[in-house]
């Protein structure tokens, strides 16, 4: 989905063609594809989504890879009552009134949490209340119905762990580092270190991220 010719802006959202924003903050370098819809929800800098993606009642770290068709907080209906119709909780378009309002505060606050460089394949769904660790990565159509660990390599459905990006110590170290935080000095300085093997990475990082 992106597109590296895009120009972004540390001020504002670049935001595709028929997207509906709706309660939303953004941090810097964000960029919205066609046709998202995104609600009550907080993004971080420089992450960015595909086309069709619909997002809710969340927080999304920064540097998320989010790919398109993929949806994030997904609000529940009431099952357990006698009716799961929106008519029956929310009622105003079909000229019923009275709507509960606190049902509806109450499933806004069932936050959904993407952590930090974050990769989200395509036509993937998170439920809401669910936790994505910083540094995991969402295979292709998975349903994450659990919380996912920091690197932690997961698909199917319902998703489950395929395998860890890097060894613990590894990633302990690149929790300690939190490069993510980095202000935009500080990335320019060591964006070519970014690229390099990850053992080198930590081993130059480790020591300037200790008190």
């Amino acid at each position: 989905m992106h597109i590296e010719t895009v120009k972004l802006y540390p001020d504002r959202p670049v935001i595709g063609d028929n997207s509906q924003i709706k309660d939303t903050t953004f941090g810097e370098y964000v960029e919205l594809g066609s046709s998202n819809s995104v609600d009550n929800s907080k993004i971080g800098g420089y992450s960015y989504t595909g086309s069709y993606c619909y997002v809710q009642n969340s927080v999304i770290g920064r540097f998320a890879s989010i790919a398109d068709m993929v949806r994030i907080g997904p609000t529940n209906h009431p099952y357990e009552r006698p009716s799961q119709h929106l008519f029956a909780y929310n009622g105003d378009g079909y000229g019923f009134p009275n709507k509960d309002t606190q049902f509806l505060e109450k499933r806004k606050q069932k936050i959904t949490t993407i952590g930090n460089d974050v990769w989200i394949g395509h036509g993937v769904t998170i439920q809401s209340g669910v936790t994505v660790g910083d540094g995991a990565v969402i295979g292709a159509g998975a349903v994450i119905t659990k919380d996912v660990a920091p690197y932690t390599i997961v698909g199917g459905i319902p998703a489950k762990p395929l395998k860890e990006r890097f060894s613990k110590d590894i990633q302990e170290k690149l929790l300690q580092i939190k490069w993510w935080n980095w202000s935009r000095a500080e990335l320019e300085e060591r964006y070519e270190d970014l690229k390099l093997p990850i053992e080198d990475f930590v081993e130059k990082y480790s020591t300037l991220s200790q008190p």
